[in-house]
């Protein structure tokens, strides 16, 4: 190429470039959210110490047109802060990938997880106030990415089943999923699990008959895939399990135990208190804790946003992180002197709730209380008010000198 030739290409190049910036600011009106020590925007400008702004040769890319690329190399930096553990800083960067490349289906996955399970106290219990914001955040992913079956797949067992225990919604996200073009036939076994979760075991025992068809439908195009023999051969096995389960617990309506439950809330301290009380349930059974302000609503949002209420108290121990049940009796010793942040007990009121739910108990335990708790009655505690579940729960009305 000739030198004239080359210096003409470099000047109209040059020439080109505010034209390309002009279009790229028609393209994306978000553009100056992302230029250099400014915020975000008014309310996102940073979480912690981490202020949410990019580099000034990042803001360079998004202004050419290279948005997937630095949203690129912006996750290999929220990969580093990960190994780092400083969790604070991730929450903002995939805000601004998302927004940079909204068909990042691991940073919308990632991110949820990051604020449903990494933001925890001092005894590494999550943070309840932000798992409105990661179904959110994923929610915003499944809009983006219709036909993606992960985002959904997140949704409901990340969030719905392990999180929030909502397993009607778990099973309605999970069987979406499934829907989806490519998804793993494994979807389907969540799908089951979740059934009988939610106490639909007729429901369940027709979702592992699909299971078994699917799985017999697709080795017979392909003998030799592995992931459906897989699972064939564990959806037989869950199959079998759940059908002698049901004809050994079919009379426990008959012979109901009476749990005799009791239980007491002590403070020791400020901030430090013991649950305990006594219950006629299997070792290892589990009590689920709910401590939270009176007036505390499961907030609705209209789009996701990681602020959360500084204000709100929720301590949240339900499922496998409940008290553990020995020998009849349990006990746990709660410390929040060092959690003030995640748990400011600002208002007059709270709420402790204690339930045991058969629902999400372990199977010897369900093998004495039955799926929806039919095996079970109390003198003083037998909640009925979630159809067809009979579940054991006390509530304590407390006021701040309570507990502070």
């Amino acid at each position: 190429m000739k030198r004239s030739t080359r210096y003409l290409l470099i000047v109209i190049a040059i020439a080109l470039l505010p034209v390309v910036a002009k279009l790229q600011a028609m393209l994306d009106p978000g553009r100056k959210q992302f230029q250099p020590g400014k915020g975000v925007s008014s309310v996102m400008t940073q979480v912690g110490n981490n202020p949410v702004v990019l580099p000034s040769q990042f803001v360079a890319g998004t202004v050419v047109g290279f948005r997937e690329v630095v949203a690129g190399l912006l996750w290999v930096r929220v990969t580093d802060f990960f190994h780092q553990g400083n969790y604070a800083a991730i929450v903002p960067l995939t805000r601004i990938i998302t927004w940079l490349d909204p068909h990042q289906i691991d940073v919308y996955c990632t991110g949820a997880w990051h604020l449903a399970y990494n933001f925890v106290d001092s005894a590494q219990r999550a943070d309840h106030r932000y798992l409105v914001p990661a179904m959110k955040f994923l929610e915003e992913g499944i809009k983006n990415n219709p036909g993606v079956w992960d985002p959904k797949f997140d949704l409901g067992f990340t969030m719905y089943s392990m999180k929030a225990q909502e397993f009607d919604k778990a099973v309605y996200w999970i069987r979406k999923a499934s829907q989806d073009k490519g998804a793993p036939l494994r979807l389907e076994r969540q799908t089951a699990h979740n059934l009988e979760k939610w106490g639909k075991i007729d429901e369940c025992e027709k979702q592992w008959l699909e299971c078994i068809e699917h799985a017999k439908a697709a080795l017979k195009k392909n003998p030799k895939d592995l992931y459906a023999q897989d699972h064939l051969t564990l959806s037989q096995q869950n199959l079998d399990r759940l059908r002698l389960r049901r004809a050994l617990r079919a009379d426990l309506a008959k012979r109901q135990t009476n749990v005799h439950f009791e239980a007491t809330f002590k403070r020791i301290a400020p901030r430090v208190f013991v649950i305990s009380g006594k219950a006629n349930l299997p070792d290892y059974a589990r009590i689920s804790v709910v401590l939270m302000d009176e007036d505390y609503k499961r907030p609705s949002l209209k789009e996701f946003t990681w602020e959360v209420d500084p204000n709100t108290t929720v301590l949240w121990d339900i499922g496998i992180h409940g008290i553990v049940v020995e020998n009849g009796k349990f006990e746990r010793r709660y410390d929040l002197t060092k959690d003030v942040k995640q748990y400011p007990f600002k208002k007059d009121r709270y709420i402790l709730t204690l339930t045991f739910d058969p629902r999400t108990a372990a199977n010897w335990v369900q093998d004495t209380t039955g799926w929806n708790g039919e095996g079970i009655t109390d003198d003083k505690y037998l909640d009925t008010s979630v159809s067809g579940v009979r579940r054991i729960r006390k509530v304590f009305h407390l006021k701040r000198e309570d507990i502070i």
